[in-house]
């Protein structure tokens, strides 16, 4: 059962996300808040994380306005709250986001970022894969986001592309291999793949193991990344 805690900044948003998750059995939601204005609502903001710090939830979801309404009043609050939350995985959501922004929120352990137009179609797949400790990034972010942590690993020489070794591994992967690659760059869970290609989540889940275990790749972050630069590589 994943322990869901949810903010929202109005009542409607709130009530539609209820609503989703409404009938979905694995997901409990354990309290929300509706949050209009962080000042206004300091005392209420409060008293509602001080509730969860006694009983953390698996998950919670964040609106990014109030997050960053909340690190403009007071960010050493927000940071010890975080550091209070350190075994908790947030999503969160927003309009847009800027690739760079991003990374930083997922430094400061930010686990999912779901861009709201993909809400209601990725919200239940997003909590899910995130409950189970891997990252989630709405499709759109993907590509932006590798490229700028390339981008930085240039400047750092912290983070390489993958490697011509790699990519010459991805000669030898087979087709159905290649298919599940394409899934996962799609953000895709595993079970979700299985019905597109009419195998079991089992099989699939081999797969995946196997693709980790040929190129050596570690998340499906990683592998996302290496599909995305084969085919880049492979059309040119």
């Amino acid at each position: 059962m994943i322990k869901l805690t949810v903010t929202c900044t109005d009542k409607a948003s709130e009530a539609q996300l209820l609503k989703r998750l409404r009938g979905e059995k694995d997901i409990r939601v354990k309290g929300s808040i509706v949050i209009r204005n962080v000042v206004r609502d300091i005392d209420k903001v409060l008293a509602f994380m001080d509730k969860m710090v006694k009983s953390p939830p698996d998950v919670i979801i964040v609106d990014v306005a109030i997050l960053r309404e909340a690190a403009a009043l007071d960010l050493p609050l927000v940071l010890e709250y975080a550091r209070k939350f350190a075994l908790t995985r947030v999503i969160i959501v927003g309009d847009r986001f800027h690739e760079q922004k991003v990374i930083t929120m997922m430094k400061g352990g930010a686990r999912g970022v779901l861009l709201r137009e993909h809400f209601d179609a990725d919200i239940i797949k997003c909590i899910r894969v995130v409950a189970r400790g891997e990252i989630w990034l709405s499709a759109g972010l993907v590509g932006r986001v590798f490229n700028e942590l390339l981008r930085e690993s240039q400047k750092k020489q912290q983070l390489k592309s993958p490697t011509s070794h790699q990519l010459a591994i991805m000669k030898d992967i087979s087709r159905r291999e290649m298919e599940i690659l394409s899934y996962i760059s799609e953000s895709m869970t595993n079970d979700e793949i299985a019905q597109k290609l009419f195998l079991s989540a089992k099989t699939v889940k081999t797969h995946i193991r196997n693709i980790f275990g040929k190129t050596g790749i570690r998340n499906r972050v990683e592998a996302a990344l290496l599909y995305t630069r084969y085919k880049q590589h492979t059309a040119n």
